[in-house]
């Protein structure tokens, strides 16, 4: 033990003088007058005070005075040491993906080395082995005292890659080329690199090297192998004895989290199929061993849905309500796979994977374009139907043949009905070898009409579904490098009932997600699908997180492996992510060779300030003294009741530092995202296709205005009034429908939004146009209901005088998705008026015209001005926001042309003396 103050204790000599000060000054006799010699009688018996202090009471005191004067001297508890500490000490922490483990022993021997060393008045040089986020080697940290180094230390966190020892090696030569008097005690991960030599060259000339190691054992890394079937392994350190693991499979929810599924041991050593462990491992996103740390212990896998990007083609009328193929089509894919529609032309340019075709909707001038594209890697998807059976009567040839998987019969064959002597047909068994391998067929799935496939040698493999006649259903052909589908039915229910079964969106979903995609289709997509932005990062944790600026895209093609600007993650996006694996494409683990002398990783016990203990012990006494003092006096009953005054104060004080303490270190997670940023906000429907759309138009509408303001704003949320604060928000957009429903805490909640100048768009997302299908009087209703009680003012039409109308961008129309419909807004008093409206109500469901997917894409067409109308609407979402952010800033716009004039003539009047501003 060591004092930080040793002068103070100079005041132990102040003790013998305290003891005859006492002795010297004994307390005074007490005093007591007696009114009347009959009070005598009723006095209780006289008790004797002391002419002295009692010695245990002096003895108290002076051991209380003594406990002070030792906590001002700051003692500190120092643990022994094994050797002298070094006068130049440098520390090489590594802090890469494999010192995960063990992270808090190896914070605390780094401070108790170095604060060894502090204390004896030498050099402390810290260096880490990992490179930041941005590829850079941290600088060296070089401590003046305990508290910097204690606090740097406690600061660090683990990098999930692998360190850099090369780096690390130019790095301590740059600081001290000569080490002959410095240590070097090295925390090592025990793991080999490629560049240990480097820096065990670096190091050959100090004065002394200490590797201080850990359990070898103890290191694991989950890896998944694809040799002729999926394999799992828990690699361990050679020679480590085996032990058995959880292996866990997991989903990946929309919301960025892994949901455990399945789990399964997994002996750690060897390999192990996957299919001989979990169930269905191809419907799992991600494999994790639990007790593993970091991302060692996680292995992340492409996506089940969604990877291909599909186009759907489609024509005039296809989309129509039970009896369009479109509508079938997009029933049976809505639900599981996310795809853009419109007509080839504009499909081509954002290079989809699989193209949908109906019948009709492939013409002879894009016959050439669509077998250009399939022979570089497309897949085409077809559907018959009237028009490819009337085609087939004849001789087809060229790209009409090119683009059909088998020949056909001419003619359509009718299965049951009056001029038919067959009945509908039910499905075979599905194939082992084919997408659709496993379905469960239903019995009310029948087909009654279909096109047939010409006889030949080789018509079996082309073959993925039949009827129970044997007749082929599905056909498939390898085009270049890619493949034709055709299903011999159409998508409707004229044909066959499997439209209205739940077979038909399983086998689109399979179609869809298990066909091959091939790749290097042209040279445009290539950029495209091979250079991967990053999406998602694995931090230390093994949470997926937003990757910083610094992280740079992958190439698909390479054997990319894990660095600081490739870290463990998702790249791609969402709707085609590709995983880059702490395991992919890294040799074996293998023991790195000792730098010097090997020492085990000990119990490191830091330094510890011993005066906080001792000061509460001294003031313990103090109370005591105090209370038996009161009690020798015969105030016994003040002696209690101080006693329980300090215990509750003692208490009481404890339970706020305590709670103070929780308050602090709960604070940051407290503060909810919209304080610390300006963002916009949607009113959650219920309904997921419809929230997912306004996300995804407020995320569009969001990046436009990033752009081309100095305005940020953060990505957009979906709330719900009555249970999210809505104060952070200047904008709420308020998609309504049919379902709309407010309750009470709601209506109070966007009551008091108003009131305190929050701005409201509701949008009635095109109920009643053609688009809708209805005459939009449930969506009105709906509205009505909602806002009854709301305060809003009285409404008027929105024109090009309004402020709003020329915030920023000057427009005379406000269209969305929508062309022609009204917008209203709050009628404005005089022209002096400062207010600004709080409502805005429309119709023309401006989020599906601002949505874009994640690969930048407009997912929703506009009618009927296309890409122009788009362009008008994501201004008035411009001028809209800008308007919720400054109010009527520009409201003395509409005073400009007057101004102009008059500084035009010269004066301030008008020539007949009136003053204009008076004029009518």
């Amino acid at each position: 033990m060591t004092l930080l103050s040793p002068y103070l204790l100079l005041f132990l000599l102040v003790l013998p003088a305290l003891w005859w000060l006492v002795r010297a000054i004994p307390p005074q006799p007490r005093q007591q007058r007696f009114p009347s010699l009959i009070l005598l009688r009723t006095l209780a018996p006289v008790r004797q005070n002391a002419a002295r202090t009692p010695l245990w009471l002096l003895l108290l005191r002076m051991v209380a005075l003594s406990l002070l004067i030792l906590a001002f001297s700051r003692p500190l508890y120092i643990p022994r040491q094994d050797t002298q500490a070094p006068q130049k000490l440098i520390l090489i922490l590594d802090d890469d993906w494999a010192a995960i483990p063990h992270w808090a022993e190896r914070q605390q021997n780094a401070l108790a080395l170095g604060e060894a060393t502090l204390r004896s008045g030498g050099h402390v040089t810290l260096l880490l082995n990992a490179p930041d986020s941005d590829g850079h080697m941290p600088h060296p940290f070089q401590p003046s005292d305990r508290v910097a180094l204690q606090q740097f230390l406690s600061g660090l966190s683990p990098r999930p890659w692998p360190g850099d020892r090369q780096a690390l090696a130019r790095q301590i030569q740059e600081l001290t080329p000569d080490l002959h008097d410095t240590t070097i005690v090295s925390l090592s991960d025990g793991l080999a690199q490629t560049d240990d030599d480097a820096l065990r060259t670096a190091l050959r000339s100090a004065r002394r090297i200490d590797d201080i190691r850990w359990p070898r054992c103890d290191l694991i890394r989950l890896a998944i192998r694809q040799d002729r079937q999926l394999t799992a392994q828990a690699e361990t350190l050679p020679n480590c004895p085996e032990q058995t693991l959880r292996l866990s499979g997991m989903t990946l929810e929309k919301n960025g989290h892994f949901l455990p599924q399945t789990s399964a041991p997994l002996p750690t050593g060897t390999r192990h199929a996957l299919k001989d462990l979990l169930p269905d491992p191809d419907s799992l996103d991600a494999f994790s061993l639990p007790s593993v740390p970091g991302p060692a212990g996680m292995i992340l896998l492409p996506g089940r849905t969604g990877q291909h990007r599909v186009g759907l083609l489609r024509t005039s009328g296809d989309d129509t309500p039970l009896t369009g193929s479109s509508f079938y089509l997009a029933r049976a894919m809505q639900a599981t796979t996310p795809y853009q529609e419109g007509t080839l032309d504009s499909l081509l340019p954002r290079h989809p994977d699989i193209i949908i075709a109906t019948d009709g909707s492939l013409s002879g001038s894009s016959l050439g374009d669509m077998l250009g594209w399939v022979r570089k890697g497309g897949i085409l998807i077809r559907f018959a139907g009237p028009e490819l059976a009337r085609q087939s009567q004849q001789d087809m040839k060229g790209d009409d043949a090119a683009l059909l998987p088998v020949p056909l019969l001419s003619g359509m064959r009718q299965l049951g009905g009056p001029m038919s002597w067959g009945n509908p047909q039910k499905l075979a068994p599905f194939p082992a070898n084919t997408p659709f391998a496993g379905l469960t067929i239903p019995d009310d799935a029948t087909i009654s009409r279909q096109l047939l496939a010409q006889p030949t040698d080789d018509l079996s493999h082309h073959v993925w579904a039949t009827l129970t006649d044997g007749t082929p259903l599905v056909t498939v052909r390898q085009e270049g490098r890619g493949l034709i589908v055709l299903f011999h039915i159409t998508p409707t229910a004229d044909w066959s009932s499997l439209a209205l079964s739940g077979l038909f969106p399983q086998m689109m979903e399979r179609l869809i997600t298990r066909t091959p995609v091939m790749q290097n289709r042209n040279d445009t997509a290539r950029t495209s699908s091979d250079s991967l932005a990053p999406w998602r990062i694995l931090n230390s944790d093994r949470t997926l997180i937003a990757p910083s600026p610094a992280v740079r895209p992958i190439l698909k093609a390479s054997e990319e492996s894990v660095d600081a600007l490739h870290p463990t993650g998702l790249y791609g996006g969402a709707a085609q992510r590709y995983p880059l694996n702490l395991a992919d494409h890294q040799p074996p683990l293998a023991d790195e060779v000792a730098l010097g002398q090997i020492r085990p990783a000990g119990q490191a016990v830091p330094e510890r300030p011993l005066w906080p203990a001792l000061m509460l012990l001294a003031l313990g006494l103090i109370l005591l003294d105090v209370f038996l003092s009161l009690a020798r006096s015969g105030l016994f009953r003040i002696a209690r009741r101080a006693a329980l005054v300090l215990c509750l104060g003692l208490l009481g004080t404890a339970s706020l530092h305590a709670a103070t303490a929780d308050q602090t270190a709960s604070a940051p997670q407290a503060v909810p995202p919209a304080a610390l940023a300006i963002r916009l906000a949607h009113i959650q429907t219920g309904d997921s296709a419809t929230d997912d759309a306004v996300q995804q138009g407020l995320e569009g509408l969001t990046r436009f205005l990033n752009q081309r303001s100095t305005t940020h704003l953060d990505s957009p949320v979906g709330v719900v009034p009555g249970q999210d604060d809505l104060a952070f928000y200047p904008l709420l957009y308020w998609p309504v429908t049919p379902g709309t429903h407010l309750d009470d805490a709601g209506r109070a909640a966007l009551k008091t939004y108003i009131q305190h100048n929050g701005m409201i768009l509701i949008d009635e997302m095109g109920a009643g146009s053609d688009m809708d299908g209805t005459d939009g009087h449930a969506t009105r209703a709906a509205l009505r209901a909602a806002t009854e009680g709301l305060p809003f003012p009285p409404l008027t039409t929105l024109n090009d005088q309004h402020t709003l109308s020329h915030t920023f961008y000057l427009l005379h129309e406000f269209p969305g998705r929508i062309a022609g419909q009204p917008v209203y807004v709050a009628r404005q008093g005089s022209d002096e008026s400062e207010d600004v409206s709080p409502v805005i109500i429309g119709n023309a469901d401006w989020a599906h015209a601002w949505a874009v997917d994640q690969s930048g894409e407009h997912p929703f067409a506009v009618i009927p001005d296309g890409e122009n109308q788009r362009t008008l609407a994501y201004r008035f979402g411009f001028n809209t926001i800008i308007y919720a952010l400054t109010g009527n800033y520009k409201n003395d716009q509409r005073h400009y042309p007057e101004m102009l004039k008059r500084l035009k003539n010269g004066d301030d009047s008008s020539p007949d003396g009136t003053d204009e501003s008076e004029a009518p």
